[in-house]
């Protein structure tokens, strides 16, 4: 059977882009998607045949979330994100009303919007995860809790002010009384965007949560060619997210890979123009963007910022990786890399040019960092990837 599917993103492409194939697979198999996106992502998504409902994102981007352990940090963590799951309320509202989805998909970290109007039309709602999933087996926030990041209280004065100030504007909608807070914890079913196998405590996870491995949008024709001088070559990114100090790491890694026998290729995002770096190396090539996958194909090491998309990329070509994570999302990812094998993390905020070419040469010295990492990209190819996820969101739609 087809059917009329919702899609809820929240406005980071490293969020958005794991549902892209899959929306499309959607629509090529008959189904009728809407996707419910932040207006910059508009016309991104309508390259894969669904329609696009706009909405206007309140998400901080510019300036970025304090993630110092304060309690103001929390605060602000839990309005901004909460804020951000209600923005699309009102105009999907009137979309949806008279034209109601058969299935509501959202992003773990974009429900409120989705969840409400699930239970106000009565219909079934699944969750897109692209990051460590969280059950009873493992919790993603309480990982980022021990790496430094404000343990969430709801119970907080001003947390409980704004969100009762966030229900009645619910209810004035007409959408009956609502429970913001219960909103945070585990819902099912969910679609994992890695293999069991990167997921920590993966194997004790229930079947509720459908670990398909990272869903990719084909190749660009895009090519990518090394040096013919036969220089190992390492790739770094920090992804496209707001992350401070971009601008002086760049600058060090440069300045750490000079005279070295590397060829260095840094995608520095749109955010930093390369003329912004001043003069680099012979053997350091800055790019605002390069398809991934055309350098990787050709990469010895690859030194991240360890958001799962860009492991996951990585990890599906086999690559091991340096992880210098900023935030405290990326440290848990990171840190699962160095447990399992797959490349080491260094503390991006205190290695130096020395220590920071001393772990890529370590990485790519030895080789049982590649054979774990082929052997991840084994599992990764068994998961299921698109075609599976697209499967499972039907079997959800006919619940």
């Amino acid at each position: 059977m087809t059917g009329h599917i919702a899609f809820f993103s929240f406005p980071a492409y490293a969020h958005l882009a794991p549902t892209l194939p899959v929306v499309r697979g959607l629509v090529e198999r008959g189904h009728r998607v809407t996707c419910v996106v932040a207006d910059r992502f508009a016309d991104r998504v309508a390259e894969t045949g669904a329609e696009v409902l706009g909405y206007e994102s309140t998400f901080p981007w510019q300036t970025g979330l304090s993630d110092d352990g304060s309690r103001e940090a929390m605060v602000q963590t839990v309005i901004s994100f909460v804020r951000e799951g209600l923005a699309p309320l009102e105009v999907a509202l009137r979309r949806f009303t008279g034209d109601v989805p058969d299935l509501f998909v959202h992003d773990l970290a974009a429900s409120e919007t989705a969840r409400i109007l699930a239970k106000h039309w009565g219909k079934p709602i699944a969750q897109s995860c692209p990051t460590m999933a969280s059950s009873a087996a493992f919790s993603m926030n309480e990982a980022q809790a021990a790496n430094g990041e404000s343990a969430m209280d709801v119970a907080d004065p001003e947390v409980l002010e704004f969100f009762a100030a966030q229900t009645k504007l619910i209810e004035d909608l007409g959408l009956g009384e609502v429970d913001i807070e219960g909103f945070g914890g585990d819902h099912a079913p969910n679609l994992v965007f890695l293999p069991k196998q990167f997921q920590v405590n993966g194997a004790d996870f229930p079947e509720t949560h459908a670990f398909v491995g990272p869903c990719v949008v084909p190749a660009s024709d895009e090519e990518w060619n090394p040096p013919a001088d036969g220089r190992k070559v390492a790739l770094i990114s920090l992804g496209t997210s707001y992350s401070p100090g971009r601008i002086e790491f760049f600058r060090r890694c440069a300045e750490a890979f000079a005279e070295q026998p590397w060829h260095v290729v840094m995608t520095l995002g749109s955010a930093v123009d390369p003329a912004e770096l001043g003069a680099l190396p012979s053997n350091v090539e800055a790019r605002q963007w390069v398809a991934h996958p055309a350098v990787l194909k050709h990469t010895n090491v690859f030194v991240t910022h360890c958001g799962m998309g860009s492991v996951m990329e990585a990890l599906s070509l086999g690559v091991p990786m340096v992880c210098v994570p900023h935030h405290v999302d990326q440290q848990v990812i990171g840190g699962q890399v160095a447990n399992l094998g797959l490349g080491r993390m260094i503390d991006r905020g205190t290695a130096g040019a020395g220590e920071l070419v001393a772990a890529v040469t370590a990485v790519a010295a030895d080789p049982g960092y590649r054979q774990r990492a082929q052997e991840m990209r084994g599992h990764i190819e068994q998961a299921g990837g698109t075609d599976r996820a697209v499967s499972l969101v039907e079997s959800w739609l006919a619940v």
